[in-house]
């Protein structure tokens, strides 16, 4: 029996897709990028509180058995192969996440990531924006602050406003039932900037948003000019998420801290802690350049090119069909 994506229309876009792929690699390789492979079956993980890897326990000759996880991101094993001073890179090729399956989800999807060394916040926002062109014939991206786009949308001011006010704001609006759905701030802004804000994004042209709120730095830099936010942003088409980019942490301390952090949340949200990243600690600690990093969807910007509606008419077998 057919799926019901899986139509002559999706040879098509099969073959827009690898078009697309190839502009993405001659955009880097004009830059003097180096195209890597890290692995994505690793004993270790970047710690993310709302980010689940595939785990399992691997047992290697000579060794006991132990759990290994597929990479929600090739982040921690790219920052490595920064650290032996390879310089300027990019990578494609798939990634995994547990629990995420809907129109614009896959436990399974390719992703695009690069570190551009020495390259400032700007020159980081920049790039995404002048790839973008590249890849969906679109226009330059606009720029917004989180703190902006959070207030346009819901009128109310980000850092100056508690968990009660936007309970309160939700129930009013129908978001939620109760203004206990949670105390924590951070998941009041998320659910805020996903159901309200997101939507708005991009209709004309790209937008990045950017200056992210501190506490949901990840792994990026906390602003010098405002340390209510960090040198975090990410940018939207039709509003739609397409990518993720950091002015890179480069202090373990700090990330070990926020490693720790990250942790607790998971414990609190009835999840396992992960393990500790050491290798991506060690690397830090022995030295990884200053860069700007970005990891973007590519199945994401295939269905846009595409004008598509879900990822599995861009994808030759999701989920359900693997």
């Amino acid at each position: 029996m057919n799926h019901p994506y899986q139509t002559q229309s999706t040879a098509t876009n099969l073959r827009k897709r690898a078009e697309l792929l190839g502009r993405l690699r001659r955009f880097f390789d004009e830059r003097g990028f180096t195209e890597v492979q890290t692995p994505v079956l690793c004993s270790e993980t970047v710690i993310d509180r709302h980010l689940d890897p595939i785990a399992f326990p691997l047992k290697l000759p000579g060794k006991s058995s132990a759990q290994w996880y597929l990479q929600t991101s090739p982040e921690q094993s790219m920052k490595r192969l920064l650290a032996s001073g390879i310089g300027s890179i990019y990578q494609v090729g798939p990634v995994f996440r547990d629990g995420e399956l809907g129109r614009l989800h896959n436990p399974e999807f390719t992703m695009a990531e690069w570190y551009d060394v020495g390259a400032d916040y700007e020159r980081g926002q920049q790039l995404l924006s002048d790839l973008l062109v590249r890849l969906l014939d679109c226009e330059p991206a606009e720029s917004v602050s989180f703190e902006q786009a959070f207030k346009t949308a819901i009128g109310l001011p980000l850092f100056e406003s508690s968990p009660a006010d936007f309970g309160r704001w939700a129930v009013e609006n129908e978001i939620v039932d109760t203004e206990k759905w949670s105390s924590d701030w951070d998941d009041w802004v998320n659910l805020l900037f996903s159901e309200r804000v997101q939507g708005m994004l991009g209709w004309h042209r790209p937008t990045i948003v950017k200056d992210f709120p501190a506490s949901q730095a990840a792994l990026a830099v906390v602003s010098e000019n405002d340390p209510r936010t960090a040198e975090r942003f990410e940018i939207f088409y039709h509003g739609v998420e397409l990518a993720n980019g950091y002015h890179e942490l480069l202090d373990a301390n700090v990330l070990a801290d926020r490693d720790r952090i990250a942790n607790q949340q998971r414990v609190l949200d009835g999840k396992s802690a992960l393990p500790t990243c050491n290798k991506l600690l060690e690397a830090m600690r022995n030295g990884i350049p200053a860069s700007c990093g970005c990891a973007l969807g590519l199945d994401r910007v295939v269905m846009l090119a595409c004008n598509a509606t879900n990822l599995r008419e861009v994808v030759s077998f999701a989920a359900e069909r693997a």
